[in-house]
């Protein structure tokens, strides 16, 4: 599946499971993008149906068919009219759609986490082999201005040969949390509900997913092992097992890799975004920062590091950007990720992520806590490739020529 392609399509029809929030977004977006079709949804609330139904239609599309419930989901599933599942669900049932789906012969896009568990990654990954299907997961902040930038500097060699990186999920919850808002009770429902179980990295791929491209891991390099600890819970988290999540990775060519997690404490905002390299060093939060030998002291701070930037800004930013900030205002790159996922698809191109990258990165859910409750312990991580991890070197975006 490195480098997988199917024949081009002319237009993506696209089946939605789970509606509710985040899922309409997804509708909102796709019925805006050429070449893709919202044809069927399915929701366990009528309410997410209807409002879903009137997004498209609002956007000019014709009314998608409609499923509802569990029962429903696999019948989409199983239906000819649908190309592409797009899964917007809880967690814990991202995998059981996701493998159900490709049995069917569908491609799959899911979000964040695509599994819960190793076996469920191994399942992944086996289907998809075995079936041939794509399955993306939706790791929309691969598409950051900032970080498809830092990107193109190390590809163009100035940050030199990266030794170490740095990536986390720092986001202050706690008001949602502890809030009885019904869209939020929700959310806590199965995700605080999990949390208060598990001592892990619930959130890997925000921070790890962008710094996995640049590094290409499975094209040339892998993670190979991890050690990973948890704090103990407290303040508005004290009904978790760990308030924060430090891990370190390490690779097979001798890269580290910090990866930390956070939700419940008064922290700014923070994915970290940190590639140190033999010639250079930039990181995005808390506030810009880059270096250069030989003069590493003269730092480029803030808005100086933001210009840099911008000489290396990405194709990506001048095709997607203006419409994405139309339709989705500070959420563009959430148009950016799904209009290249309908671009490859049309044009027969490997997606930009592939199911090594979903499973990869996934994974580190259950391998951190594993480590965390043994005491630190190191963890190794599978190859999900079986030994292809260096058949290509480097990631590349597939562009049609």
């Amino acid at each position: 599946m490195l480098k997988f392609r199917c024949a081009p399509m002319e237009r993506v029809r696209i089946g939605f499971i789970g509606v509710g929030a985040r899922g309409q977004l997804a509708v909102n977006r796709m019925a805006h993008i050429e070449g893709a079709e919202v044809v069927a949804l399915c929701d366990f609330i009528d309410d997410n149906l209807d409002a879903s139904v009137a997004i498209v239609e609002k956007a000019g599309g014709a009314k998608p068919k409609t499923y509802l419930g569990e029962a429903g989901w696999r019948a989409m599933c199983e239906s000819d009219s649908v190309d592409l599942v797009y899964v917007s669900t809880d967690w814990l049932s991202h995998a059981e759609i996701a493998i159900y789906a490709m049995e069917c012969d569908k491609h799959v896009a899911l979000e964040v986490p695509a599994a819960m568990s190793v076996a469920d990654c191994w399942r992944l990954v086996d289907t998809a082999e075995r079936k041939q299907r794509h399955c993306i997961m939706l790791e929309n902040c691969c598409y950051d201005e900032f970080e498809l930038a830092s990107f193109n500097m190390a590809k163009e060699g100035l940050l030199g040969d990266i030794i170490h990186a740095e990536a986390s999920y720092i986001h202050d919850l706690r008001e949602r949390i502890s809030s009885n808002d019904q869209g939020h009770r929700r959310w806590k429902n199965w995700q605080v509900e999990y949390m208060a179980t598990h001592i892990a990295n619930f959130y890997p791929t925000h921070g790890l997913g962008p710094v996995a491209l640049t590094l290409g891991l499975h094209r040339g390099d892998r993670m190979k092992s991890l050690v990973s600890m948890s704090s103990r819970g407290v303040g508005k988290a004290e009904e978790f097992r760990g308030t924060m999540n430090t891990s370190v990775i390490t690779t097979e060519k001798g890269r580290t890799i910090m990866l930390q997690h956070c939700i419940a404490l008064p922290r700014p905002y923070s994915r970290s975004f940190l590639l140190s390299g033999t010639k250079g060093y930039i990181q995005k939060y808390p506030v810009p920062y880059a270096a250069f030998a030989p003069n590493s002291r003269e730092v480029l701070a803030g808005e100086e590091c933001l210009v840099l930037a911008e000489r290396y800004r990405h194709p990506f930013v001048e095709a997607y950007k203006a419409k994405g900030v139309e339709l989705c205002g500070t959420r563009w790159i959430d148009y950016t990720m799904d209009s290249r996922l309908i671009y490859c698809l049309r044009n027969g191109l490997p997606l930009d992520m592939d199911v090594y990258d979903a499973v990869e990165w996934s994974s580190l859910v259950e391998l951190t806590e594993m480590s965390a409750l043994a005491g630190g312990a190191p963890v190794e991580i599978p190859d999900f490739t079986r030994g292809e991890w260096d058949r290509y070197q480097g990631f590349e975006f597939a562009m049609a020529k």
